[in-house]
């Protein structure tokens, strides 16, 4: 059935059809999202090419106190409660002075309806702004805060616009839609405009002339056929009136609002919305990546799911941010454009207007002939016969969409046993300290173990105990160690065990003047399952022939091991991962997956970034993409989740609660060729947040254990999972 939708949809673009609404909700309730995806990208390569704007910009909120109390509304306060402000007409020209200084072109204002505020302070505010800086352009207003001026200039919202726009207002900023369907926005919202005051509100300015945005707040309680009927009214007014310059999906912040939701939208819902959006609103040239709302790096990704617009400088934006917002109040111009070239795109500045500031220059996935190649060999990777070389891994990487390019890791691991899952190991992890009795280190297991299974709800088998071995121990007494092990093993016998630390066990093998393999033998004896790398420690300064021999003397011993899979990037960002040196590595470490049996042998690669490097989220879901297609008879393509590399920080402005920034990641990972996500550190990551990715994305979240057992989640999680929402079709089963 999904397959399905994609077909049918996928011949009507070809065909040059407008979808249906029937066809936007199947495809929200689609999994489908790289197929979605690749649609999306190729209908916005037909309408921008490779170009993404962005543009030099200031939010300015004038003020915060609003005579309305909308119940998902963070940023509003009443006159007198504390947080309230409000600024000058100088204080606002003088921020404005401050953002034309850095080259900013537009100055963005939206604020609350100050109860205090007469129609002329916002008109003179207005005026003085632009009187003192004519060539900026003023992008001001929501259609709510044009209701509220009208109402109190006594004058229609045609008159409100004409006298506004005589005195400096350019355009409007498409704020205040929220979601139109009555049976949300009388929830919401009810004391804001109605669906059709906004509505017409924007068919007025068009019809003088004036262009605006065009907004959808979506991830809080609507479903997939409210989003749908909010773009069908956009997309009609759209057609009458061809006024919009870009529609902008804005994510929900969940902090200090009276909605009781306390999680924030899932990175595979953000993309998803992209990219329907961009094949239901054909008639919209330009759709935003809204960094300020989705965070930077699922931002960044929906440049590849059908956005052109990945917004600007912003400067001081303070709305979402005070919702819980984390990805800060500004971006510098370079690092935009650096983020834009990252995923592949060619940066154009831009006007509030969507006319380029300069030529856009480069080229975002190499010449015709590069193309060429790569089609060529993506029918090699799909007709499967001959592995790709090291070489041709590296032109997929740098030159294919990464929807496709996804589209064929995906391939490859559904023919893996664990098709259709989202794997994860909790865990408590626990540093070794050379010179610490055995005894000690069973205290400070057992304090973390039992706070894990409380949080977990889970049974003893459900955590896996990481001993981190890493660290300057080359003088250690590898037999502290062994006995260590056996400590806990005595106590904890039915308790998976992983040491973390090749590099750290080579170290102290060399020291000790003692063979890797006798160390493995003993650390066997003495309960230990496996031997991971240690995220901890970058393994690039051991060979590819080191690394090899000391997994190989792992699995003598009858242990398994998880390799670390490090790409690597210029530090300053300046140039592209090195494609070919990750993905040859990739082949030779799969080498050690051929000799697996039922006790021994490597069982994943952990696809990790090295020390120094900068890694955008694209690349690294194209790193993950390689990595599968590379090490075919691996079983798992690992994505740890705390060490995806990522920009936007854990915490927003004012809240307590954190959300690990690559937690929107697990399902991206997994929807482009991952099938785990490595140990989840139960004392740092969330018992509930990981599988709640996975499963909604459509995935099976399960438990497994350094073997691959697996079983499913703890009470809580499977409790927390029936609760969901925006899960494409019905919420996915547990593993029983």
């Amino acid at each position: 059935m999904t397959q399905h939708i994609i077909d049918v949809v996928a011949k009507k673009l070809e065909m040059g059809q407008r979808l249906s609404e029937a066809d936007a909700l199947a495809l929200f309730e689609s999994p489908e999202l790289t197929e979605i995806g690749r649609l999306a990208d190729a209908e916005n390569r037909k309408k921008n090419d490779d170009v993404v704007f962005f543009n030099v910009n200031r939010h300015i909120n004038p003020t915060n106190i609003c005579a309305l109390s909308c119940k998902f509304c963070a940023y509003s306060r009443k006159p007198g409660e504390e947080g309230g402000y409000a600024y000058t007409i100088e204080e606002m020209v003088t921020k404005a002075g401050e953002a034309v200084a850095q080259g900013a072109t537009e100055v963005h204002m939206v604020g609350g309806l100050h109860p205090r505020w007469k129609y002329d302070y916002y008109r003179d505010m207005i005026a003085a702004v632009k009187t003192a800086f004519p060539q900026v352009h003023i992008k001001a207003f929501t259609a709510v805060e044009l209701d509220w001026l009208a109402r109190r200039a006594r004058k229609s919202i045609k008159e409100t616009l004409e006298d506004l726009r005589s005195v400096g207002l350019g355009s409007l900023p498409g704020g205040g839609a929220e979601i139109f369907h009555p049976e949300i926005r009388d929830a919401i919202c009810d004391t804001k405009v109605s669906a059709e005051q906004w509505i017409d509100t924007h068919r007025t300015a068009h019809n003088l002339g004036m262009h605006s945005n065009c907004t959808m707040l979506y991830g809080h309680i609507e479903r997939y056929e409210h989003r749908v009927d909010h773009m069908r009214r956009l997309r009609e007014l759209q057609d009458e009136t061809h006024g919009f310059n870009a529609f902008i999906p804005l994510a929900f912040q969940p902090f200090q609002n009276e909605m009781g939701i306390d999680r924030y939208t899932f990175g595979y819902d953000d993309l998803k919305t992209i990219a329907v959006a961009r094949l239901y609103l054909d008639n919209f040239k330009h759709l935003k990546a809204y960094w300020v709302m989705l965070g930077q790096d699922v931002a960044q990704i929906a440049l590849n799911y059908g956005a052109n617009d990945l917004d600007g400088t912003v400067l001081e934006e303070k709305i979402s941010r005070m919702a819980g917002g984390r990805s800060g109040m500004a971006m510098e111009r370079g690092f935009l454009e650096s983020m834009i070239r990252k995923a592949g795109r060619i940066p154009c500045e831009r006007d509030t207007l969507y006319r380029a500031i300069g030529t856009p220059s480069g080229e975002a996935h190499g010449t015709e002939k590069d193309l060429a190649a790569a089609q060529a060999l993506v029918t090699k990777a799909e007709i499967g016969r001959d592995a790709l070389e090291a070489s041709e891994l590296a032109i997929l990487a740098a030159t294919l969409p990464i929807a496709e390019l996804s589209r064929l890791a995906l391939a490859t691991r559904e023919a893996t046993a664990h098709a259709g899952e989202g794997s994860y190991a909790p865990t408590v992890v626990v540093s070794w300290r050379p010179g610490a009795t055995p005894g000690e280190l069973v205290s400070a297991v057992a304090k973390e173990i039992d706070e894990a299974r409380e949080r977990f709800q889970s049974a003893p088998h459900g955590i896996s105990l990481d001993l981190c071995v890493d660290g300057d121990h080359e003088a250690a007494d590898p037999s502290q160690l062994i006995e260590a092990c056996f400590a806990l093993q005595h106590t904890y016998p039915d308790l998976e065990l992983s040491l973390w630390g090749f590099k750290a066990l080579w170290r102290v093998a060399t020291a000790a003047e003692v063979d890797p393999s006798e160390i493995f033998q003993r650390l066997a004896e003495a309960g230990v399952d496996a031997v991971e790398s240690s995220p901890r420690e970058s393994e690039r300064d051991l060979t590819t022939g080191e690394l090899f021999d000391l997994h190989r003397a792992a699995h003598a011993a009858e242990l398994v091991t998880i390799a670390k899979l490090e790409l690597d990037a210029p530090e300053n960002g300046s140039g592209a991962p090195f494609w070919e040196r990750f993905a040859r590595r990739a082949q030779v470490l799969a080498e050690l997956a051929e000799a697996r049996g039922d006790t021994g042998g490597l069982l994943g690669l952990a696809v990790t970034v090295s020390s120094g490097s900068f890694v955008t989220a694209t690349e690294y879901l194209r790193a993950i993409a390689i990595a599968r297609l590379a090490a075919r008879g691996v079983p798992l393509i690992i994505a740890p989740l705390a060490e995806i590399p990522t920009v936007s920080p854990a915490r927003g402005l004012g809240t307590a609660k954190t959300q690990h920034p690559a937690e929107k990641f697990a399902a991206l990972a997994l929807h482009h060729g991952a099938a785990d996500l490595g140990s989840i550190d139960c004392a740092k990551l969330s018992p509930l947040a990981v599988p709640t990715e996975i499963a909604a994305a459509g995935l099976k979240p399960t438990v497994r254990d350094v073997r691959l057992a697996r079983s499913a989640p703890g009470a809580a999680v499977i409790s927390a999972l029936g609760k969901i929402r925006h899960v494409p079709g019905p919420p996915p089963p547990v593993l029983t």
